[in-house]
């Protein structure tokens, strides 16, 4: 095994790289550690577990084993949340969408929940909130299947580990497999020796329309160096879909002549994983990968990286950690800043983008603002728009490099932010869909092809909306499913009613 060059202590070293990616990356999990730090003194009931090999991804049940309702706000006792998750069985669902209050505070510490696999599921996550009171965690899960949380919010928990001891998930914490659906998980701590993971800790963290923002990982001990990996997430494997990640830091407490080693102000994970129609922004690392750092290979389509910082360390955006690599597609990554490879950071060649942008980024005077490499490598791809670079990084031959008129990054339709192309870019239908997406980032019902080709980046300008009325007999929402599910060729099929003649169409300004 190549040894990691990192300084940082041993042990936290071998936390954060359960996955063995100082050799070759794998297609499956690597054992964890057997020294891992134990969050809890029983050794077949901890957060950070021993895993003896690569885990199966339970599936969701079609039907809960039976359903529990919350009939009230208290921390504990009869009708409470706390009871009953403790009441629950294997494949239940906790319901508390007949709440009428907006908040349950707890004061009693973090709800465990043992077993396997559980649902919470809410009213909305704008009406009710689970609130760790800066107290604990709000969820601990050490257990082996799937909890599941949906239409909730959240909020201000806390986890903080004393000693030569870690802390990780300052919101939630699973040993497992963690769902979040049309949630928000907000304001989150987590602070030790070694910190893993500022809002979530998990095995696996999947994200469906859901946010993680202003959380913390920070590295605190008086008498040693620390380490903060991933301000709002820590995890092995990763997936996010229509979520946004924003506002996060991974930092740590200044003690002189104390290391310290930070990284992914956003996001770290493992073994890689799939971004996909999301925006990664705002985050802030005090070292390395301000937006995201992967160690195996990642997925970023259709999504946006922006205005994330590694302060003192490479990768604004995007810190690929040898032996990782990343494949772009459609996707926009810009105004990140590093002191190396402000927009992105590779270390291993298989890296690929295809109709992205990767411009307006920022580096240190000596480093390079866009992509940086630690060595000669080659960038595969086509249609691509990157800013000026590191020469010694092969792009490919048909590359534009002028400036893509990226407008800010807010609102434009569809769950998450986005950078709208402004008339006159060089970035209008000079992209290509290597993957056949129906829709841009924003997802049903912008189209990702409109005009004579795709638009370099996430989003595509002018992208019509498909009506309600596009297939007689359908809803809106039953259109833009079968327009996913069919693609390019259907999604034009379910437009032919509705998108106006070339008479009816007003003109698309370049």
């Amino acid at each position: 095994m190549t040894p990691c060059p990192h300084r940082l202590p041993r042990r936290l070293l071998a936390t954060a790289l359960a996955a063995s990616t100082c050799v070759a990356a794998t297609d499956g999990l690597a054992t964890q550690a057997a020294t891992a730090p134990q969050l809890r003194t029983d050794p077949a009931r901890r957060i950070f577990p021993a895993f003896a090999a690569e885990r199966a991804r339970p599936g969701r049940p079609s039907a809960p084993a039976d359903v529990l309702t919350v009939t009230n706000c208290a921390d504990d006792g009869p009708g409470s949340l706390r009871a009953a998750v403790a009441a629950a069985n294997d494949n239940d669902e906790i319901d508390l969408s007949q709440l009428t209050c907006s908040r349950i505070t707890l004061t009693t510490g973090a709800i465990e929940v043992d077993v396997d696999s559980l649902t919470l599921t809410g009213p909305s996550r704008y009406h009710l909130s689970l609130d760790g009171n800066h107290l604990d965690r709000v969820l601990i899960h050490p257990a082996n299947g799937a909890l599941t949380v949906k239409r909730l919010t959240i909020e201000n928990g806390r986890d903080r580990a004393t000693g030569f001891h870690v802390s990780g998930g300052g919101c939630i914490a699973s040993a497992a497999f963690l769902y979040l659906d049309d949630t928000s998980v907000r304001s989150c701590y987590a602070g030790g020796e070694g910190s893993y993971g500022g809002a979530l800790y998990a095995y696996a963290v999947t994200l469906d329309h859901s946010i993680v923002s202003g959380s913390v990982a920070k590295g605190v001990h008086e008498d040693a160096g620390t380490a903060a990996f991933g301000g709002a997430i820590f995890t092995y494997n990763l997936d996010l879909t229509a979520s946004t990640v924003s506002g996060n830091r991974a930092v740590h407490e200044v003690r002189d002549g104390r290391t310290s080693y930070d990284i992914g102000g956003g996001i770290v994970t493992i073994v890689g994983g799939n971004i996909r129609d999301s925006t990664i922004d705002s985050n802030y690392s005090e070292g390395r990968g301000g937006g995201i750092a992967t160690f195996n290979p990642l997925l970023l389509s259709n999504s946006t990286v922006s205005g994330n910082v590694a302060a003192d360390g490479a990768g604004g955006g995007l810190f690929m950690r040898w032996p990782s690599t990343v494949r772009a597609v459609s996707s926009t990554i810009t105004a990140n800043r590093a002191s190396a490879g402000g927009g992105a950071w590779v270390e291993a060649d298989g890296s690929a983008l295809y109709s992205t942008i990767v411009y307006g980024n920022t580096a240190d005077p000596t480093g390079s603002p866009n992509l940086q490499g630690r060595t000669s490598l080659t960038i595969a791809g086509h249609h691509d728009l990157i800013g000026p670079g590191d020469g010694s990084l092969a792009l490919p031959a048909d590359t534009l490099g002028d400036d893509p008129l990226l407008g800010p990054l807010r609102s434009n339709g569809g769950p998450t932010r986005t950078h709208a192309l402004a008339p006159g870019s060089p970035a209008l239908d000079a992209g290509s869909n290597v993957d056949g997406l129906a829709f841009d980032q924003r997802g049903a019902a912008f189209s990702r092809a409109y005009g004579a080709a795709p638009d370099i980046g996430a989003f595509e300008q002018g992208a019509p909306v498909l009506e309600p009325t596009a297939v007689p007999g359908l809803s809106a929402r039953v259109a833009m499913l079968l327009a996913a599910l069919l693609g390019g060729a259907g999604l034009a099929c379910l437009r032919t009613r509705t998108r106006p003649t070339v008479a009816e169409r007003p003109p698309r300004h370049r």
